[in-house]
């Protein structure tokens, strides 16, 4: 079996991460916010890289993403192993470095806050009820338990007449 090359989509210390098979990847790239971006063929979209610190990724860096993978792909070719692509960052710079599988060294991203379970206390009041909108075979009512909206017959358009 041919070496593949994969994306290390990043992780955080000790926690998730996604490797993504290059064959995979349909297009790259960075938005205005520099992050790049990887689509995947089968219609999933990743973000191999943001600014996880201070330091803002270069504008180029998914043009960089792309000689990487290059660069990764006639390695592992040569070695007959697989590779693996990563986001880093030193002090002063970013850079994607290329690994073997067994030699990827631990996420360098924080892990963010952990977020509250109880919701804020200022969180505003639920909109009111619509109202009554023309439809196909009478006027749209929101279903007050949830759920699919209620269709009423045009004679009886207000939302108190809506019987179960």
């Amino acid at each position: 079996m041919p070496a593949t090359v994969w994306i290390l989509i990043p992780s955080y210390r000790d926690g998730p991460y996604v490797l993504l098979r290059t064959g995979w990847v349909a297009r790259i790239g960075q938005d205005d916010s520099r992050r790049v971006i990887v689509h995947d063929t089968r219609g999933d979209t990743y973000f191999a890289a943001w600014g996880t610190t201070d330091l803002p990724l270069p504008a180029d860096f998914g043009l960089q993403l792309l000689q990487a993978l290059d660069a990764a792909r006639r390695t592992a070719e040569d070695a007959n192993s697989d590779r693996v692509v990563a986001a880093r960052h030193s002090e002063d710079s970013w850079s994607w470095e290329t690994y073997a599988p067994d030699e990827i060294p631990p996420a360098q991203a924080e892990p963010p806050p952990p977020s509250s379970s109880t919701p804020p206390t200022n969180w505003p009041p639920p909109p009111p009820l619509q109202a009554p909108l023309d439809g196909p075979n009478g006027s749209f009512v929101p279903n007050p338990k949830g759920g699919m909206p209620l269709w009423v017959p045009k004679d009886q358009a207000e939302p108190d007449a809506v019987t179960e």
